[in-house]
């Protein structure tokens, strides 16, 4: 039994074979911080969704649509196969000639515990004209069209949000917009709030409310024998986290000025122009009727407007999750190559280390990365990154002079550390060139470690004299 444990001890087989046991059982509690770290943007998003609940959820607005029932004839089938026409009422819609939003975004910062939403209020106004309403262009007959019951909408995304009375100046006339939409033809989605991280391959929580079927405001108008017709709407509405647009005119202007520092421009249309300071920001969109899939006017639901959206993210910055999940996903090149840091040492200046011994070492590298994200939620992931990576390289640095008996090998072994997690922090920051950085990286350990092992007879001990 001597015998056999001398060779278990001095033997490179076992000793690599039973690193790699270790290593494989490290990749449990380094998929314990990952999930550790997907609960904790999951509450992060719970709770932007619970102040949108509250305050309101991001918002869609949409340019004014008159429209204008007319009677119809409906084809259906009956039970025993046979087409049948049945009388009805259908829906023509009219998009404005024009159509100018402005909008001044003031925002504010809620908290729920360590975690905070951004909300805001919109003082938006919405102002343009429509030209002359040409149904027979839709090929309905004139004594079809029901233009006595012609009324406005403004789909909104989330009524609760809505501040004031809604005044439409509509000509001439002051006319005061009433909750609901008659038909249910425009179904406007809330705008999507999207979790940009090309790391994550779960799908986080999103904030924002499904389409929901009459979602706006209507008002009964005179539209018969108008060549034009005017609008000005003022609109004050509260949402959270976004604020998109849908491009209903033929002609499209929007304008934003807001005092958040940090938005994050998405959807079917990016800005014209835009200022990002660091007191807040402001751009411009124009858009044709030509650049969306939907036409000036249709009947019934012939169209959805909704792939057209565009908007400004106010996202409260999180990026200490994509970069605490980013480093997470480092944890088994951290452990193998601080491993190989010890196994040379045995192997070249013959150390004896216990399994034991890799196993706590290997428990400290995984820690680093539930410090990292529990201090990132509260300084930030720089200076948690610095922290952590300080005080791990401090723990197994001290840890290591109890098994090397030369301070030389703890200072080879702490400025080894001090490189790797440089390194990674380098690679983090440079999104860019992360393969590019990592792979060179990689290829240059592996230079390292052949020219290492140069001199290692793996069937005996060193060749002293090679």
């Amino acid at each position: 039994m001597s015998n056999f444990s001398e060779w278990v001890k001095k033997s490179y087989t076992v000793k690599f074979g039973l690193i790699g046991i270790l290593v494989l059982l490290l990749l449990i509690p380094a998929s314990m911080v990952e999930e550790l770290i997907y609960e904790r943007q999951n509450n992060s998003e719970q709770v932007n969704l619970e102040v949108g609940s509250k305050w309101g959820y991001a918002q869609t607005l949409t340019g004014p649509v008159i429209n204008l029932p007319y009677k119809a004839k409906f084809k259906s089938t009956n039970e025993k196969g046979e087409t049948i026409y049945t009388d009805g009422t259908g829906t023509l819609h009219f998009l404005p000639e024009n159509l100018t939003i402005t909008n001044k975004v003031k925002t504010e910062t809620r908290y729920r515990g360590i975690y905070k939403a951004v909300v805001y209020s919109d003082e938006a106004v919405m102002e343009g004209n429509f030209g002359k309403i040409d149904f027979a262009q839709l090929n309905i007959p004139a004594e079809s069209i029901l233009w006595e019951q012609a009324y406005l909408s403004l789909p909104v995304s989330d009524l609760r949000g809505i501040k004031n009375r809604v005044m439409v100046q509509w000509n001439d006339d002051t006319l005061e917009m009433q909750p609901g939409i008659a038909d249910n033809d425009m179904l406007i989605n809330a705008a999507p709030r999207r979790i940009a991280d090309a790391y994550n391959e779960k799908p986080v929580l999103t904030s924002g409310v499904s389409a929901a079927a009459s979602s706006g405001l209507s008002a009964s108008v005179n539209i018969r024998e108008l060549d034009r017709m005017s609008f000005r709407i003022p609109l004050q509405l509260n949402g959270s986290a976004a604020l998109w647009f849908i491009p209903t005119g033929k002609e499209t202007n929007i304008h934003i000025e807001s005092s958040y520092p940090d938005p994050g421009f998405d959807g079917a249309f990016l800005p014209d122009k835009h200022d990002i300071r660091k007191d807040g920001f402001s751009a411009n969109w124009k858009i044709f009727h030509l650049n969306r899939n939907f036409p000036q006017a249709w009947a019934n639901n012939a169209f959805d407007m909704n792939g057209a959206g565009f908007g400004v993210q106010l996202l409260v910055p999180a990026d200490h999750y994509q970069k605490s999940m980013r480093s997470a996903k480092y944890a088994i090149m951290f452990i193998v190559l601080t491993f190989l840091v010890f196994v040379f040492s045995e192997i070249l200046n013959r150390y004896s280390i216990h399994p034991v011994q890799y196993l706590l070492i290997g428990l400290a590298l995984v820690l680093f990365y539930t410090l990292l994200l529990s201090l990132s939620e509260q300084i930030g992931f720089t200076g948690s990154y610095i922290v952590s990576s300080l005080a791990i390289i401090g723990l197994i640095t001290l840890y290591s002079k109890t098994i090397f008996s030369q301070n030389k090998m703890v200072a080879v072994l702490a400025g080894i550390l001090i490189i790797l997690y440089g390194f990674l922090f380098i690679v983090l920051r440079s999104e860019d060139y992360a393969l590019l950085l990592g792979s060179i990286g990689l290829f240059i350990v592996l230079a390292i470690v052949m020219y290492l092992s140069r001199k290692v007879q793996w069937y005996g001990n060193i060749d002293k004299e090679s």
